[in-house]
Parts: structure tokens; C-alpha cells; sequence
């Protein structure tokens, strides 16, 4: 019995381990200069102080951005909107405007 509930632990360890290397793969290639550039559409809706169920994304989490953007692109996330938008973009457009959002303050 032990020996399950250490090997049970050990594969949800590697498991948690082998995810968070993924998630920051989501971030390589990313520019910040490239990023500010690739805002202005972002910014036509997602202001600081929307109030009509857009979400404002300045200061958002990297991860949590790109994570977004790559279900949207995938369809795995509902919005015509966005999964149009995401569907644009490629991997280092995504990196880029999730640094470049994350640095401004909310």
C-alpha cells in the first residue's frame, strides 16, 4: 500500500512538473516592443474600465494571457470574437502581448 501511494504521488508530481514546463514554453520568443505594437486591436476593447463584460487585461498574469489566447485559438474557449482574434496569431505574437500586458498596471 505504501508503495502505491508513493508511486501515486510521484506521477502527480511529474505530471505537475512536466505542466508548468509546458506553460512557460507559452512565453518563449515573447517581445515586449512587438507586444505594445500588437496591442492597439486588444485595447479597442479590452480597456481599464470596461464595464460592458469585457475583461480589462492590464496586469493580467503572462501565463494566465497566453494560456486565453491559445484556448480561443483552439476553439476551446467560447467567443466569436476572440477565438477570430486568436486565430491570427502565432506563438510568439501570443508571448509578446502577454509580457506586454502584464507590465501595465491595472
Amino acid at each position: 500500500m505504501v508503495r502505491f501511494v508513493f508511486k501515486f504521488f510521484a506521477i502527480i508530481f511529474c505530471l505537475l512538473i512536466f505542466r508548468v514546463l509546458l506553460a512557460e514554453q507559452l512565453l518563449d520568443g515573447a517581445d515586449f516592443d512587438y507586444g505594445e505594437y500588437l496591442s492597439g486591436q486588444c485595447v479597442t476593447c479590452h480597456q481599464s474600465s470596461s464595464d460592458e463584460g469585457i475583461p480589462a487585461i492590464n496586469g493580467a498574469e503572462a501565463l494566465y494571457i497566453a494560456k486565453r489566447l491559445v484556448l480561443y485559438k483552439n476553439k476551446e474557449l467560447e467567443n466569436e470574437v476572440m477565438q477570430l482574434v486568436a486565430s491570427a496569431l502565432d506563438k510568439e505574437q501570443i508571448a509578446s502581448l502577454a509580457i506586454y500586458f502584464n507590465s501595465l498596471e491595472k
